[in-house]
């Protein structure tokens, strides 16, 4: 696939795999639910449980693991709630605003990570994905990056991660990389804490605060991804 003028880009594709994945991990729990013992499961839950209290009381490791954790490909959601719960009892403000910087952040270092190693590395990491890897004419221009991270951003189905990643080995310039990522992620940040800490505290506003957010994203990114569909 060459970036062109014309947008092109399988986000269905993309999504079905993406939820084919989602599906695997949920019958592979389902299944451990059906194997494991009892005192497994005692177990599991435990350790998650002291997992997740050790970050919500010290709020710079959550942060930090905010910052890093998601470049190992693991789900950001349940890191933003337990900020979201963290929030409840110290400023929810405070948690939107240090919960978007550490997304800020996390979101220039893979970047500049992915960068130094190439877009051979990511066309083998998503290879599941296409049948022909991704190339770079050599006459890019801004307004093509601007269209791949926009959809990459807004696409429901592919985690912010892999778009840090691609986005960095296609070399897009860092200064529109950050001026099109940032402001997404700072919004989908807050409207995933506040929706939890809405939630966690029974602040009805604060809660559906937050669902208008992540509603609004999503409504955005169909409006979005409508018209690069309809414009290629």
């Amino acid at each position: 696939m060459i970036l062109s003028g014309q947008w092109q880009v399988d986000a269905k594709k993309v999504s079905i795999y993406f939820f084919f994945f989602l599906f695997f991990i949920v019958g592979c729990f389902l299944l451990s639910d059906f194997l494991l013992s009892q005192e497994s499961k005692q177990f599991l839950a435990s350790l998650w449980d002291s997992f997740s209290g050790f970050l919500i009381q010290n709020g710079p490791v959550l942060f930090l693991a905010i910052a890093f954790l998601p470049a190992l490909i693991l789900p950001v959601s349940p890191l933003l709630a337990l900020a979201g719960i963290w929030g409840e009892s110290k400023g929810i403000i405070l948690a939107s605003a240090l919960g978007s910087l550490s997304l800020v952040a996390n979101c220039c270092w893979t970047y500049w990570f992915a960068r130094v190693l190439g877009l051979k590395v990511v066309n083998r990491f998503i290879c599941l994905m296409r049948k022909n890897p991704i190339s770079i004419p050599e006459k890019a221009k801004d307004t093509n990056f601007f269209a791949w991270a926009l959809v990459l951003r807004l696409t429901p189905g592919i985690p912010f991660i892999f778009g840090n990643y691609i986005l960095g080995a296609l070399k897009m310039p860092f200064h529109l990389y950050l001026l099109i990522s940032a402001p997404i992620l700072t919004i989908s940040s807050f409207g995933y804490i506040f929706a939890t800490a809405g939630l966690i505290s029974g602040d009805f506003i604060n809660f559906a605060g937050g669902a208008a957010i992540i509603l609004c994203i999503f409504m955005f990114s169909k409006y979005i991804l409508k018209m690069k569909k309809n414009a290629g």
